[in-house]
C-alpha cells in the first residue's frame, strides 16, 4: 500500500448554480514534489457536510491521478490494483480554513442586507490556505516555493502587476534556477515602469532559461530601451539559427526604421509574402513608427491635424492617444507633438500593406513650413532645447502676463501722481478727488456751485431723509408732526420693526407741555374675571344690586324676604 502527503495550496470558485445548488471550483496542492490541480463541483450545504465532501473529493481525484500516472495501477503483476492512501498535510489546520471560508461564502449568498432585485453572489471567490502575511518558514522548501507561486500568480493573472511585484522577488529567492518567475517579474516591472530593474531580470531569464522566448524578450526590451546594438546582436545570433523566426526578423526592420536606415522595408515586404495577416496585426499592434535620428520637422497638433486633413485637432489627439497616429507625449507639460518625417514613413507603411480600411493621405498644401526648422534630437529621440551661448551678457528673461499687468498698474498710478502735482502747481486748492469703486449712487447730491454770498438760512443742514417706509397713520391718531431739527443736532433715528403696544400712550406723554401726566391705564388682566363674594349681606343695597351676578341677586332677594 502506497501512501502520498497532499499540500493544499489554494482553491477558487469558477461559478455557481443557485437552482441546483453546486459550485463549481478549482484546487491547487503539491503532490510528489508536483504542483497539480483538480476540477470539480461540490454541494451547497452546511459547512461541516461541505468540508467532508471536499476533502473526499480531494483524495478521490489524487488516487485516480496517481491510477494515471502508473498506468493501470498494476504494480505486483498478478493483476491486483496496489491500494494508494492519501493523507492530507496539517488536516486539523486545513479543517478549521476550509469550515470557515465555506462558511463565509454562504453567508454572502444569504445575505440580509441584500438590495431588492439584487441577484446572490459570492464575492469571496479565492482562498489561499498559507496568507502572504502569514510565516511559511515552517513549510518545506519545496512547499514555499509553490505557496509563493500561487500569491504571484494570482496578481499577474489579474493584471494587478504593483501587488506581484515582491511575492516574485520572494519567488526567485526560493528557487533562483526558475526562469518563468524572472519572466513575470520582469513584465511586472515594466509595467510599473520600472525599466532599468526589468531590463536586469529579462538579462538574468535569458541567462537561466536559454530559450528562444528568453531571448527574443531580451532582445524586444533592449530595442525598447533604445539600445538598438545589443538588440541587433541577439537577433543576428537568433536569424544565424533560425532563419524564419519572424518576430526576429521583424525586430530588425524596427531597429533600421529607428535609424531612418535603408533596408526595413524590404524586410516588411518579405513578411508580408509570407503572412500578410500577421503583418497587419503587429504593425498596427506592435511595430514603433518613431524616428530616434536627427533631423526632424516638428508639427504642432493644428499643422498635424491640417496635414493629415482632420476636421478637429480633437479627433487626432484621440488616435493618438489611442497609438493609431505616430506622436510625442511630454507629460511633464502635458503637451502633444508630432513630427512630419514619422507622419510621412507611417502614411506610406498603412497604404502600401493596407492596414487601414481607407487610405490615409496626407495635405501638403496645408502646411505652412517657412517659420519651422528642423530639430536635432537627443539620445531618447526627443527635441533638444536650445540654450543661448556664454557671451557673458546675461540673457534677457521674457516676463509673464502677471508681470505685465502689474507693470502697466504702477505706470498708471504713476501718471495719476504726476497728474495731481501739475494741477495742484496750476492753482487748484487740494488733492485730486479719488473716484470711489463700485457703482454711483442713484441720487447723488451735488452741492450747487454758485459765486452768490449764501444767507446763514441757508448754511443750516438740510434733515436727512429716514430710511425704510414710513410708518402707518392709526385710526383716532393724529399725525405726528416732523422733528424738527436744529444745526448741529443729530436726527433721531426711527426704531426698526414695529411699534410698541402703548406707542399711543408714549406718544401723548412726549406732545403734553409741562401738563400734568395722567396716570396710565390699568391692563386688562387675562383670563376669565374673578367672581365677587359677598362679605357682608347688610351693606348691600338697591344701587349696586344692578351690578351683581345673577346668582347674587338671588341670595339678596333672600335675603329682604327674611
Amino acid at each position: 500500500m502506497a501512501q502520498y502527503e497532499v499540500t493544499l495550496i489554494a482553491l477558487n470558485i469558477r461559478k455557481w448554480d443557485l437552482e441546483s445548488q453546486r459550485l463549481s471550483l478549482t484546487t491547487y496542492f503539491v503532490m510528489d514534489d508536483e504542483e497539480k490541480s483538480l476540477l470539480f463541483e461540490l454541494s451547497l450545504t452546511q459547512p461541516p457536510e461541505m468540508v467532508e465532501e471536499f476533502l473526499g473529493k480531494i483524495r478521490m481525484g489524487c488516487q485516480r491521478k496517481m491510477r494515471n500516472g502508473n498506468g493501470n495501477g498494476d504494480s505486483n503483476g498478478d493483476g491486483a490494483e496496489e491500494e494508494t492512501t492519501i493523507i492530507m498535510a496539517n488536516e486539523t489546520f486545513l479543517r478549521q480554513k476550509l469550515y470557515n471560508y465555506f462558511k463565509r461564502i454562504l453567508m454572502e449568498l444569504n445575505n440580509p442586507k441584500r438590495k431588492k432585485g439584487q441577484s446572490k453572489m459570492i464575492f469571496t471567490t479565492h482562498m489561499d490556505i498559507y496568507n502572504e502575511n502569514q510565516d511559511i518558514s515552517f513549510l518545506p522548501q519545496i512547499i514555499q516555493f509553490f505557496v509563493v507561486l500561487n500569491w504571484a500568480r494570482k496578481y499577474y493573472e489579474k493584471e494587478d502587476y504593483q501587488k506581484a511585484v515582491d511575492p516574485l522577488r520572494k519567488l526567485v529567492k526560493i528557487k533562483p534556477d526558475f526562469g518563468l518567475g524572472y519572466k513575470w517579474l520582469a513584465r511586472s516591472l515594466k509595467k510599473v515602469r520600472k525599466y532599468d530593474d526589468a531590463m536586469r531580470f529579462y538579462e538574468r531569464y535569458a541567462e537561466v532559461d536559454n530559450s528562444l522566448d528568453a531571448r527574443l524578450d531580451l532582445a524586444k526590451s533592449y530595442r525598447k530601451g533604445k539600445i538598438f546594438d545589443k538588440s541587433e546582436e541577439i537577433y543576428n545570433a537568433i536569424l544565424a539559427e533560425e532563419p524564419d523566426v519572424q518576430e526576429a526578423r521583424i525586430g530588425l526592420s524596427q531597429i533600421k526604421y529607428a535609424r531612418n536606415e535603408d533596408g526595413y522595408m524590404e524586410i516588411l515586404d518579405k513578411l508580408n509574402e509570407e503572412d500578410s495577416n500577421w503583418l497587419k496585426k503587429w504593425l498596427l499592434e506592435e511595430f514603433n513608427f518613431r524616428i530616434y535620428v536627427s533631423p526632424k520637422t516638428p508639427l504642432t497638433p493644428i499643422q498635424a491635424a491640417n496635414y493629415l486633413g482632420f476636421g478637429k485637432v480633437f479627433e487626432l489627439t484621440q488616435r493618438a492617444f489611442r497609438n493609431d497616429v505616430p506622436s510625442h507625449f511630454n507629460p511633464s507639460k502635458a503637451r502633444m507633438s508630432f513630427y512630419k518625417e514619422e507622419l510621412d514613413k507611417w502614411a506610406e507603411i498603412m497604404n502600401r500593406y493596407k492596414c487601414k480600411p481607407e487610405e490615409v493621405l496626407l495635405h501638403p498644401e496645408n502646411l505652412q513650413l517657412e517659420n519651422v526648422k528642423p530639430v536635432e534630437l537627443d539620445i531618447n529621440g526627443e527635441a533638444k532645447t536650445d540654450k543661448p551661448q556664454d557671451t557673458g551678457v546675461s540673457p534677457v528673461k521674457r516676463s509673464t502676463r502677471v508681470e505685465e499687468i502689474i507693470r502697466s498698474i504702477r505706470a498708471s498710478r504713476a501718471r495719476n501722481a504726476v497728474s495731481s502735482t501739475e494741477s495742484s502747481e496750476s492753482g487748484q486748492d487740494g488733492p485730486p478727488v479719488k473716484r470711489k469703486r463700485g457703482r454711483p449712487r442713484k441720487h447723488p447730491i451735488e452741492p450747487p456751485v454758485s459765486t452768490v454770498e449764501t444767507s446763514p438760512a441757508s448754511d443750516e443742514e438740510k434733515p436727512k431723509r429716514r430710511r425704510g417706509r414710513p410708518p402707518k397713520k392709526r385710526e383716532g391718531e393724529e399725525a405726528a408732526p416732523a422733528p424738527t431739527i436744529t444745526a448741529g443736532e443729530a436726527p433721531v433715528k426711527r426704531r426698526r420693526g414695529r411699534p410698541p403696544k402703548n406707542a399711543k400712550i408714549e406718544a401723548e406723554k412726549t406732545t403734553t407741555d409741562n401738563s400734568a401726566q395722567e396716570e396710565p391705564p390699568v391692563k386688562r388682566k387675562r383670563g376669565r374675571p374673578k367672581k365677587k363674594v359677598i362679605e357682608n349681606p347688610g351693606e348691600i343695597t338697591d344701587s349696586n344690586a344692578a351690578s351683581l351676578p345673577g346668582e347674587e341677586e338671588f341670595l339678596l332677594e333672600m335675603h329682604r324676604e327674611k
